[in-house]
C-alpha cells in the first residue's frame, strides 16, 4: 500500500466520494473503507501517529511501525489476527449504513429499520472500544438503543447481547419503540406528476444528488419529474420527487427559479410550483436541468459518474439484503 505524507499520513487510496466512504473513527487516525470495492485493508489518514501507534498494529500488523516511520510503501502480512480489522469493518459498515443506505421503493432496496441498527452497532462498538477516539462511545451507543421486533431468532440473540453490555455497563437501556418505515410509507412511485389540468410545454428527469439532501428524505432511486405547464395564461415550474421514509424540507432550483417543495400530493410525493419567465423555453437543454437539495444543508453539484455511482450503490444495498456476509442490519432489512 502507498503512503503518502505530504498532509499527515495517508495509507492506501481513500476512497473519492462520501457516498463510499464506511468510516471508523480512532484514536489518532481515520480508518475508510470503500463499499464498492471488496478490499479487506482499509485506507488511512493518520492525524496523532502516537495515539494511532497503540492500535494501528491491530489493523495493519507489521507494517504499522513503517506506516508511522518513513516508509513510503508498505506490504500489509496476510496472515495474522485481524478480528479488531474485521470488527472495525463491521462498526464502519453501520455507521455508512445509517448515512447512505439507498433505501427505494422504486429500486427495491427496502429501508433498514433503526432499532437493529442501533443494537447492533453498540455490540460492534464494545468490541473495538480501545480503537476508539470517543472514550464513552458504548455508553453513547447503548443509550440510543429502543425496542424492536424480535420476532426474528438472530434478533433475539442481538437483543440477549445488549441486555448483557447495558448490565455490564450499568446503562439503563430506554426501550421505547422505534419508528420504522414501512414499504407502504414510501412515496407510491408509479406514475408521474398529474398535469391533466394543464399544458405541458416542456417535461424532463433529473437524478437526485445523494449529497444535496439528508439520508432517507428522498426515494433513493427515484427521479426527480419536472414540467413547463401553462395554466390560466401563467408560465409555471412544476416539480415532484418520491419522498424516502424520513421525509423532509426540500427545494428545486432550475437556472435562477427555485421551488419550495413544501407539499404532498396524493401518491405521496413531495411537490411544488413556482412561477417562471416564458423565455424559460429558450434555454439550451443542458441548462433545462432541476436540481433538489435541501436548503442549509448542502449546495455541491453532482461530480463527474454520480449517476453511475448511485446505480453500484443501489445494487450494492440490494445484494446485502438477506446476504449472509451483510451486517444483520442489512440482513433483516424489509
Amino acid at each position: 500500500m502507498r503512503v503518502s505524507r505530504s498532509a499527515g499520513i495517508v495509507v492506501g487510496d481513500w476512497p473519492a466520494s462520501p457516498e463510499v466512504v464506511a468510516l471508523v473513527e480512532g484514536a489518532g487516525a481515520l480508518l475508510a473503507w470503500d463499499v464498492l470495492r471488496d478490499d479487506v485493508v482499509p485506507a488511512a489518514r493518520v492525524h496523532d501517529p502516537e495515539r494511532a501507534s497503540e492500535w494501528l498494529w491491530e489493523v495493519y500488523g507489521d507494517a504499522a511501525d513503517a506506516i508511522l516511520g518513513d516508509a513510503d510503501e508498505v506490504d500489509v502480512p496476510v496472515a495474522g489476527d485481524w478480528r479488531v480489522r474485521d470488527a472495525c469493518r463491521v462498526v464502519a459498515q453501520l455507521n455508512w449504513a445509517e448515512a447512505w443506505w439507498p433505501a427505494s421503493v422504486v429500486a427495491g432496496v427496502p429501508a433498514l429499520d433503526p432499532a437493529v441498527l442501533g443494537a447492533e452497532r453498540a455490540v460492534a462498538v464494545s468490541t473495538v472500544e480501545h480503537v476508539l477516539d470517543d472514550p464513552d462511545a458504548v455508553e453513547r451507543a447503548l443509550a440510543s438503543v429502543v425496542s424492536f421486533d424480535v420476532t426474528d431468532p438472530e434478533l433475539v440473540g442481538l437483543a440477549d447481547r445488549v441486555g448483557v453490555l447495558a448490565e455490564d455497563y450499568g446503562v439503563v437501556l430506554a426501550l421505547a419503540p422505534a419508528a420504522v418505515a414501512g414499504r407502504s410509507e414510501f412515496a407510491l412511485a408509479a406514475g408521474g406528476v398529474d398535469w391533466s389540468d394543464e399544458v405541458a410545454v416542456l417535461t424532463g428527469t433529473s437524478t437526485v444528488d445523494w449529497t444535496l439532501v439528508p439520508h432517507g428524505v428522498v426515494d433513493a432511486a427515484a427521479p426527480v419529474e419536472w414540467a413547463v405547464v401553462r395554466r390560466q395564461g401563467a408560465t409555471v415550474l412544476e416539480v415532484s420527487v418520491a419522498a424516502g421514509p424520513r421525509p423532509g424540507p426540500l427545494a428545486a432550483r432550475m437556472g435562477e427559479v427555485v421551488v419550495a417543495l413544501d407539499e404532498v400530493d396524493g401518491l405521496g410525493r413531495i411537490t411544488g410550483s413556482a412561477p417562471v419567465p416564458p423565455t424559460v423555453l429558450l434555454l439550451p437543454p443542458d441548462r433545462r436541468v432541476v436540481t433538489v437539495y435541501a436548503p442549509g444543508f448542502a449546495v455541491a453539484p453532482s461530480g463527474p459518474g454520480a449517476e453511475a455511482r448511485r446505480a453500484a450503490i443501489i445494487d450494492y444495498a440490494r445484494s446485502r439484503v438477506g446476504s449472509p456476509g451483510a451486517t444483520l442490519t442489512e440482513r433483516t432489512a424489509r
